[in-house]
């Protein structure tokens, strides 16, 4: 299984998950349940722009995880 962990790359500015919703143009929500573990189907642009916006790799947020 794979997740995304967002804690990872630091939360490298201090930002609200409301603010890094509006910076990347998705809802709050999203971000909530991608930090939660809940969300299971993100876009790849999504984690795209995280990517951009924390200026990482997508290998610094995604993690396999074994069952």
């Amino acid at each position: 299984m794979i997740i995304i962990n967002l804690f990872n790359i630091g939360w490298k500015r201090k930002i609200t998950r409301k603010e890094l919703a509006k910076a990347i143009g998705v809802s709050p929500t999203t971000i909530t349940k991608i930090t939660k573990g809940e969300h299971i189907d993100v876009k790849l642009s999504t984690l795209e722009k995280l990517c951009d916006f924390f200026e990482c790799s997508i290998h610094d947020i995604l993690i396999d995880v074994k069952n």
